[in-house]
């Protein structure tokens, strides 16, 4: 895979239009790729195009601008976050915008701030905003010096904030965000390129007149209507408003909210959103700190290792501990700081993780790779990676696993050991996940991305509280979810919907366990409940959990009975299942691994126990391809492993 394509993309096809049917993954995207001096073509999904939008491009890895690039302006011509330059035109900068995204030019100069080849190779991050009503709106206009100018918008919402830019002379950013004040924002403003607190000069700036859904309105201070003076604004929507409420697939949800929190000082200072956030911009008000951005992309782990830029410098990337996204909003782990100082205030503007869309695709969020490179394995499926699993297929090894919630801290299914940093995990440049510690010949790895009613993957700490109910996204029931405490020796626990509520299993060569406290009520379409046990919810334990569930012609959880002979098991898919986990829950049992990668066939074909560390076995024929699910091989014998007369068995089949 060429380095253009070593990217992290979030989103599909895009889409013309506002409301009903539109999804966050069409109007927004993070995209990382590495500098080549070529042109690059970035394919991030959106309709720029089409649609129209804006484009924001940092160089992480060095002291470069923040370059901003918009539809309205046009291509080549670049604004900076951090500066109050006008506008200039940059040959290496965005020089298309397309129906899928956008390209960058080619780079003959030592210019840094698009496209630098090295030595070394430069490191980028790019954001791009594509205009939708309730999200995104960038215009233009000539300045008047009218000091109530009325400047037309099609957010269709109130906006939440507005960002100001001269482009035809030095001039600050200027800066509306409702959160400046409770009652009166519109007296308020602040400098994008500063790390001032907010000033009372809303009178010059916004003729203390506050936005409404058609227009906003700007003084006749030269920073934001001179005459003589060009200017551009970038609008975003709040999901508070009502009129922003309109994505999703019955169009009555938001994707973004502009608001603020108050600092305590301590820990565990969350901010409610009712959605998990994947970007993050924050500002104190009232105190000269930076505009901190922040994205799951790069990295925004629960615990280790977040990835910070300052909007308003040139700063390079560098690694914070202090926010971590939640199914229903962020928490702040930072002790005060830059963002959690006691009786201060913040503003942020929040963006909506996606994927929104059911998947109809398995492709989209899955893919097995078998690999024969012999020295350093990387899974670059073609999507955006949340939860990678990866072995060794030959001699022992452990399964190694690793999501975005935790970043590089890898667990093993195969035994209880608690999480440890592996310098693997997902590479800032890789559109999938990697190991660099081994240096085997042969491996398996199995890719996921999170998406309603296929997976959802949540993060939680313990409280020792039976009956405790955790938020999650996956938009439907759990059918089965996969429990581990990250931070202790603490077993896997498994619930399974063929089991039931009162029963739970272990990662191990176990049947199903009657035990209280861990899984005594059902799931729903919003929360998973846990108990007290040890296993799911000690006080202040770190825990991941694994939650899937049954998706039309993408993945079945189900049950079958054993009778010796061949069975055909329907999934309710066009081609066959790629991965079946199979675990006979009523006794001792192996949890065994198909799949179609390493081979599917009518004969002998081989298998992994995703509880043990052994090599792959081959030499036996257990399943067969069945265009519907798949087919368990007759065999009556007790070496039968998922078929033997008379047993119980569950099964997650990804199409």
């Amino acid at each position: 895979m060429d380095p253009n394509t070593l990217s992290v993309v979030q989103g599909a096809a895009g889409a013309g239009g506002g409301g009903e049917g539109l999804y966050v993954e069409e109007v927004f995207s993070t995209y990382l790729y590495w500098g080549t001096g070529n042109e690059i073509v970035i394919n991030n999904g959106l309709d720029l195009d089409g649609e129209g939008g804006m484009v924001w491009i940092k160089n992480k890895k060095y002291a470069y601008n923040h370059c901003l690039t918009d539809t309205e302006r046009g291509e080549t011509n670049m604004i900076a976050s951090n500066s109050d330059a006008a506008n200039v035109v940059e040959a290496a900068g965005v020089t298309s915008f397309n129906s899928n995204g956008f390209t960058v030019g080619v780079d003959g100069t030592s210019d840094g701030n698009f496209n630098h080849s090295g030595p070394p190779p430069s490191d980028y991050v790019s954001f791009s905003f594509r205009r939708a009503p309730g999200f995104f709106d960038v215009v233009t206009w000539d300045g008047d010096d009218d000091d109530d100018r009325d400047i037309a918008h099609n957010l269709g919402c109130i906006p939440g904030c507005i960002m100001v830019k001269k482009t035809s002379g030095t001039a600050d950013w200027m800066v509306y965000h409702k959160g400046m004040d409770s009652s009166n924002p519109e007296e308020w403003m602040m400098k994008l390129n500063e790390n001032r607190e907010r000033r009372d000069e809303g009178d010059e700036k916004w003729n203390d007149t506050a936005p409404t859904s058609t227009h906003f309105t700007v003084g006749d201070h030269g920073n934001v209507n001179g005459s003589g003076g060009t200017y551009v604004a970038y609008l975003f929507a709040d999901g508070d408003d009502a009129d922003a409420q309109i994505f999703g697939e019955a169009g009555d949800e938001s994707i973004i909210k502009c608001g603020t929190y108050e600092g305590t000082g301590a820990a565990g200072n969350f901010i409610e959103l009712g959605w998990e956030p994947q970007w993050l911009l924050t500002k104190h008000v009232d105190d000269d700190n930076n505009w901190e951005l922040c994205d799951i992309t790069r990295g925004m782990p629960n615990g280790s290792n977040m990835k910070l830029l300052r909007a308003n410098t040139t700063a390079i990337e560098f690694s914070d501990t202090d926010t971590w996204p939640l199914p229903t909003g962020f928490e702040i782990q930072n002790i005060g700081g830059s963002n959690n100082t006691d009786d201060s205030t913040y503003l942020y503007i929040a963006i909506r993780r996606g994927l929104m869309k059911t998947p109809t695709d398995a492709t989209e969020v899955f893919s097995a790779d078998h690999l024969t490179n012999g020295s350093t394995p990387g899974y670059k499926p073609g999507f955006l990676v949340d939860w990678g699993i990866h072995k060794a297929l030959t001699g022992t090894a452990d399964w190694q696993t690793w999501d975005r919630l935790r970043w590089d801290y890898d667990l093993h299914f195969n035994n209880t050991d608690d999480e440890g940093s592996n310098n693997a995990g997902f590479d800032d440049n890789m559109i999938g996940f990697h190991d660099s510690s081994t240096a085997d010949s042969d491996y398996i790895g199995y890719s996921f991305r999170r998406a309603p009613g296929f997976l959802d993957i949540v993060c939680y700490v313990g409280n020792d509280v039976d009956g405790r109910s955790i938020a999650h996204n996956l938009g439907t029931v759990p059918e089965l979810m996969i429990i581990k405490q990250r931070d202790d020796t603490r077993s896997w626990a498994i619930y399974s919907s063929i089991t039931g509520t009162g029963e739970f299993l272990k990662l191990e060569n176990y049947g199903s366990v009657t035990q209280s406290g861990v899984f005594d009520t059902a799931p729903t379409e919003t929360h998973f409940t846990v108990g007290d046990n040890t296993y799911v919810n000690t006080d202040d334990g770190n825990y991941i959990a694994y939650l899937f569930g049954s998706c039309p012609g993408v993945s079945k959880i189900g049950a079958y009975t054993s009778d010796g002979e061949p069975q055909d098991i329907d999934c309710g898919f066009s081609a066959g299942a790629r991965f079946i986990l199979i675990k006979r829950h009523d006794s001792n049992s192996d949890w065994y691994i198909f799949d179609t990668t390493r081979g599917i066939n009518s004969g002998n074909e081989p298998f992994l126990m995703l509880n043990r560390d052994d090599a792959e076995s081959t030499g036996s024929d257990r399943i067969d391809p069945y265009n519907p699910g798949f087919t368990v091989a007759g065999s009556g014998d007790s070496n039968a492993l998922i078929n033997y007369t008379g047993e119980n068995f569950l099964y997650l089949a990804i199409a």
